[in-house]
């Protein structure tokens, strides 16, 4: 196998690695929720100190997790750590859109949360390779056109399921999640050449 391939899976497998860490942390969150709510007939709930701390724990290896395609893609010092910054303003755009679903009309309901779990790789990919000068016109449009692609492919899958029991509305997500191994591995391909 060249080794391009193996430089191209491991950037994936960071990719979706992440993916991983950062939705196991929003399950500990919810977890840690609920079991501060104070039921009365169950019996007491969790203290608040323990909770501030289990959501902190959560959010910083969440937060710590955003940094491993943009170190599979070779960056290091600062471009990392803008990455990863800027990965995580993506990944609480979607957290945060996510909540705003409630708010809005079921058939715009997806595309702030969409946005921001497609957002995620393609900005802390970008900002990784970057660290090395300017931006080739071909990966950015590669990068991008993905992007887009994956992201109206997300919708179009919410608005099939639109309507559907609960758990059909997994599918957009799960669309749009593809994107998290999937740009990190078509940057360092585009890059190799």
């Amino acid at each position: 196998m060249p080794r391009v391939w193996v430089r191209v899976v491991f950037a994936a497998g960071a990719g979706l690695g992440s993916l991983a860490v950062c939705s196991g942390a929003i399950a500990v969150i919810v977890l840690l929720f609920i079991a501060s709510i104070d039921f009365g007939w169950i019996g007491s709930s969790l203290n608040p100190v323990l909770f501030w701390a289990g959501v902190l724990a959560a959010v910083m290896v969440g937060w710590a997790s955003l940094s491993l395609p943009p170190r599979a893609l070779g960056a290091g010092g600062g471009h990392l750590t803008k990455s990863t910054l800027l990965s995580g303003l993506g990944f609480c755009a979607f957290v945060f859109g996510a909540f705003l679903t409630q708010a809005m009309p079921p058939f715009l309901a997806p595309l702030l949360p969409v946005m921001g779990l497609v957002a995620t790789p393609a900005i802390g990919s970008l900002v990784a390779v970057r660290g090395e000068g300017q931006i080739e016109a071909r990966l950015l449009r590669a990068t991008q056109l993905t992007g887009i692609a994956i992201y109206c492919a997300s919708v179009l899958a919410y608005w099939t399921v639109i309507g559907e029991p609960t758990f059909a509305l997994l599918v957009p997500l799960i669309v749009a999640a593809c994107s998290w191994p999937v740009l990190p591995g078509i940057v360092v391909l585009l890059r190799s050449d």
